[in-house]
């Protein structure tokens, strides 16, 4: 198959979007397809991994420039990254939300006129099978649904996250955005060809809302580790006098330390914290999170580590105790973090601040995880914690579905689906 593959977030630029993205071009490549890559050009981002894109075996790409935010701000800002950086990191989130809140849509969508211009020019020069969206941003997928009906192509459409059916945070604002949003939702819902989730509650609750006939064209595509990025990671000898508890990428919308950092300050009030604990925070953290943390009183047992490189990170999680996952307790059901996966795959303690009837809490206890509390109650982490604590001395067994969610396997069945799209068509 010749894809064209449409995605904002995609190498250099890092994290979890663009990790999913390179995994889903690398494997697709290795099936046998032809990929060329549109995604976005200069942008200032919270993470880099110029590593990355060495893995993509991409046929071509195409980096194509934008007038959204964070391209104006790369433009405005010119050589002097810090300063952009600086400008992006110490903007309070309610800022930056009454900005985004702004656009239609969301705040890429001036992304579009010439993403269309590029996308219309190599279909007119290439032969394409299908197009392929990865969102968010959720704009691109009017961009991907148009040059469809143009060239009379078929579209996937990968939902990574919840777009209007993200109940705990209002990204589109005002009534009018969120009726052209959930509008324009069902549209892209009903005319892709078919419909690849990150989480099974995605794909559930789209079906819910927007029709019962889109469960039969989803595939559900977990963000599942690669197992070539485990084979290059060396453990790390630990430091038996230490205890490290990390956390590894952002904080944003309601996710926040603060119920934490209470519950671990009264440990420490009651001696209960091991010697040399601390809380190592890898990643590029806002302004709130550093406030919450000078505040907390225990600024003293908290490391904030600048964003690693992919590999960097998972010899980090190996060298870590125990691992640190928050999502807020009134998120939707299918709301997973893709580090999950990668937790789960090194067999650590995860200490889970999570619903405990959301999808990531099922995946933890399938694993046979059990230190699972709400995020929003200082009290009950701390019995979580010391529970954690109890433990470490035991020979604890945790366990990893690896014939379930490697991504390699994953994708080689999405490719299979893929082919039997083009056959119907």
């Amino acid at each position: 198959m010749n894809i064209l593959f449409i995605s904002y977030f995609y190498p250099p630029l890092a994290g979890p979007a663009s990790l999913r993205n390179i995994k889903n071009v690398k494997y697709l490549s290795q099936n046998g397809n032809l990929i060329d890559v549109l995604t976005v050009g200069n942008i200032v981002y919270n993470y880099y991994d110029n590593g990355l894109l060495a893995e993509s075996c991409h046929h071509r790409i195409f980096h194509i420039p934008s007038y959204d935010p964070m391209s104006l701000l790369e433009k405005i800002s010119g050589k002097n990254k810090n300063a952009s950086n600086q400008i992006y990191h110490n903007t309070p989130e309610r800022y930056k939300l009454f900005l985004r809140r702004l656009y239609p849509l969301d705040d890429k969508v001036l992304w579009l006129p010439n993403l269309l211009k590029e996308g219309r020019k190599l279909l007119a020069e290439e032969k394409y099978d299908l197009i392929y969206v990865s969102c968010g941003p959720f704009s691109s997928a009017v961009a991907a649904r148009k040059l469809s009906q143009s060239f009379q192509l078929p579209y996937v459409l990968e939902m990574r996250d919840y777009w209007t059916l993200l109940k705990d945070y209002n990204l589109q604002g005002n009534y009018l955005n969120r009726l052209y949003a959930r509008n324009t939702e069902k549209k892209l819902l009903q005319d892709a060809s078919l419909i690849v989730t990150a989480t099974k509650g995605i794909a559930e609750d789209i079906s819910e809302q927007f029709g019962k006939n889109l469960m039969a064209k989803s595939f559900i595509l977990y963000n599942g580790p690669d197992e070539e990025d485990f084979a290059a990671i060396t453990p790390v000898p630990k430091d038996p006098s230490q205890y490290v508890l990390s956390y590894f990428g952002a904080l944003y919308a309601k996710r926040s330390l603060k119920w934490l950092l209470k519950a671990l300050k009264d440990l420490q009030n009651e001696h209960k914290l091991p010697q040399n604990f601390s809380l190592r925070l890898y990643g590029n953290y806002h302004l709130e999170t550093l406030q919450e943390i000078k505040q907390s009183g225990i600024e003293n047992l908290v490391q904030i580590i600048p964003q690693l490189s992919h590999k960097d990170a998972l010899n980090a999680m190996l060298a870590s105790d125990a691992l640190l996952l928050l999502i807020n307790s009134d998120s939707p059901k299918g709301t997973l973090t893709s580090k999950i996966f990668e937790y789960l795959r090194l067999k650590k303690p995860v200490l889970a601040l999570i619903p405990a009837n959301g999808e990531a809490a099922e995946l933890l206890k399938e694993s046979g995880q059990n230190y699972i509390c709400p995020m929003e109650s200082s009290s009950a982490i701390k019995s979580c914690i010391e529970k954690l604590f109890a433990d470490r001395e035991k020979e604890l067994q945790f366990q990893y579905l690896a014939d379930k969610y490697d991504r390699k396997k994953q994708i080689a069945e999405l490719n299979q689906r893929l082919l039997s799209l083009l056959k119907k068509e």
